[in-house]
């Protein structure tokens, strides 16, 4: 059974997408078979993928309804992926897919921007978490929040980490704002294995090894 990573966040524009497939792209370099579920709507990771060069499966899984018989089929569907590692990339509308995403996921990884709206979704995202822990008596899913689309030129930057520590649940290395990340999306591809912004996404694949004890 694969390790589930579920990247959520009720805050919209924080970088999931980015990171989801970067991380991807990085797993995949170390050895380990990735893919990669788009459970938004908006489908950005699928519409990227469409025309792009990528090394691990990107396939949209959308849950619209939370009967029990819809949420069994999409997680037995997560779950049944011959890979080391599924990604999902949940919508930020706290929808089924949401709180599907929280129910089966390894360890949550919440981006979070420096402004104050990405801060307070990041906590709003943490709460539900914890609910979710306290409802089921269970210590899973684990939670790594991500300091993300960070620009260590202002103090908001530079204060980020601490900030986000605030959450009480632990922090990963920074994911830099960098116009390379934006621009390698647009022609359909992830961040080249030799640049600043891939040394980053790697620091984060470490983190989360170290979190999830592998």
């Amino acid at each position: 059974m694969p390790i589930i990573l579920g990247m959520v966040q009720s805050k919209g524009g924080v970088g999931k997408t980015t990171i989801a497939l970067n991380l991807a792209a990085e797993f995949v370099r170390r050895g380990k078979r990735v893919v990669l579920f788009d459970a938004d709507p908006a489908a950005h990771a699928v519409t990227i993928s469409a025309d792009a060069f990528l090394v691990f499966k990107v396939a949209p899984l959308l849950l619209e309804e939370a009967g029990q018989m819809q949420v069994s089929t999409w997680a037995k569907t997560v779950r049944g992926e011959d890979a080391d590692f599924v990604i999902i990339d949940a919508p930020g509308a706290m929808g089924a897919a949401y709180g599907a995403a929280i129910a089966i996921s390894d360890l949550i990884l919440v981006p979070s921007g420096s402004t104050i709206m990405d801060v307070n979704g990041a906590a709003e995202t943490v709460n539900v978490i914890r609910k979710h822990r306290k409802a089921t008596g269970k210590a899973k899913p684990d939670v790594l929040v991500i300091p993300s689309r960070i620009d260590k030129r202002t103090a908001a930057g530079k204060d980020a980490v601490v900030t986000l520590a605030s959450l009480t649940e632990p922090v990963s290395p920074a994911i830099s704002y960098r116009a390379v990340v934006a621009d390698s999306l647009a022609t359909g591809d992830t961040v080249a294995a030799d640049t600043p912004s891939a040394a980053e996404f790697s620091a984060l694949a470490d983190a989360i090894q170290t979190r999830l004890g592998i």
